[in-house]
């Protein structure tokens, strides 16, 4: 009763501002919410949708025309479509952890939001940063490259790969720290699960002792290293998803998870792959994919779980997707989420 009563205050107030505001005037402050949708709206109603990525579109467009070009695709044009279609994912992909960031903010909490999902977010965007900036950056590591694949082959990543690398770094401990922050780490919401710690001892034992053959024998080379670097990082796009499904399955709902985050993300994979298979058709030389098979296999495995995530939000729990008015959040009276429950809940039963 007390949400009804709110979210009906909430449209009585919708419905004296749209009475008081000149038609023109209502009309732009309503393309400017549909245009900047990723920001504003958690819902992901369809008439936001298509004004929220032509944003994306216009942007990734500008910065895909402007900055440098790949020189070593040898059709003119397709540089300039190539360059585009990798800002736009770039764009896509980048803006995609803003939405959660921003409604963690307006919230005051982050129920909804798996802390196993965000903590293997640091640290596959920490292994994936140190891929790309190695192969991006360093002579020496690009001279490990050519020696153990075809000669003339380029490197098979892109300034806009080591640029989404990093800023994803930077706001996924950002999103883990406001979990800290709002509702702090180990109450019954919060607590990361025992399968997601030993996966973490797991992989700081490996890298650990990765590092240390590298440096002390010859047998695994630093480029061998930054591979499995990028398996550690597919190896948790493979895992870090699941813990946020069987969140939303239990609790029915998909609140406090923005599914902007998925169709930014969605949109991003299916122009990074398009871009992956573009550039080897381009070059004739397929080998990129098997070169840089962290990015093909991030891409399939993000749009199967994306897939996923828009089954749970549109279909399964349509009733509860929505935002809803801000000051039931600021309340902490979201509608028909056992709360309670969470404790008793076993996930470690199901990772």
């Amino acid at each position: 009763a007390l949400w009804e009563e709110l979210r009906n205050n909430n449209n009585n107030n919708n419905n004296n501002e749209h009475k008081s505001t000149p038609p023109l005037l209502s009309n732009l402050k309503k393309a400017c919410t549909n245009l900047f949708a990723p920001f504003t709206d958690s819902t992901g109603s369809p008439t936001t949708i298509l004004p929220g990525l032509f944003l994306i579109i216009c942007i990734g467009t500008v910065l895909g025309v402007s900055l440098p070009k790949e020189s070593s695709l040898p059709t003119p044009w397709y540089r300039t479509f190539s360059s585009i279609i990798g800002y736009i994912y770039f764009t896509a992909w980048s803006i995609s952890f803003y939405p959660q960031i921003f409604m963690n903010y307006r919230r005051k909490r982050t129920v909804g939001l798996s802390v196993d999902f965000s903590a293997m977010n640091v640290l596959g965007f920490a292994c994936y940063a140190v891929y790309n900036a190695s192969l991006f950056w360093s002579p020496y590591i690009q001279n490990l490259y050519r020696q153990n694949h075809a000669a003339g082959e380029s490197i098979p990543v892109r300034s806009n790969d080591v640029a989404f690398a990093l800023h994803a770094f930077v706001l996924s401990s950002i999103t883990l720290g406001q979990i800290w922050y709002y509702d702090g780490f180990g109450t019954s919401q919060t607590k990361m699960s025992f399968s997601i710690k030993l996966f973490f001892g797991v992989a700081f034992l490996v890298l650990v002792f990765s590092t240390l053959v590298a440096i002390v024998s010859s047998k695994l080379s630093w480029l061998g290293f930054l591979y499995i670097l990028s398996y550690v990082k597919v190896v948790i796009t493979l895992l870090k998803y699941i813990p946020q499904v069987v969140l939303n399955v239990r609790r029915k709902s998909t609140v406090g998870w923005n599914i902007w985050n998925i169709i930014l993300d969605f949109t991003g994979g299916m122009l990074s792959l398009a871009q992956l298979l573009g550039d080897s058709a381009d070059m004739h030389d397929w080998s990129g994919i098997t070169g840089n098979f962290a990015k093909f296999c991030l891409g399939f495995v993000s749009i199967f779980f994306d897939i996923i995530f828009f089954f749970q939000h549109y279909v399964l729990y349509p009733d509860k997707r929505g935002e809803g008015n801000e000051s039931t959040y600021q309340a902490g009276l979201e509608p028909q989420i056992p709360w309670e429950e969470e404790a008793d809940y076993d996930y470690d039963a199901l990772l």
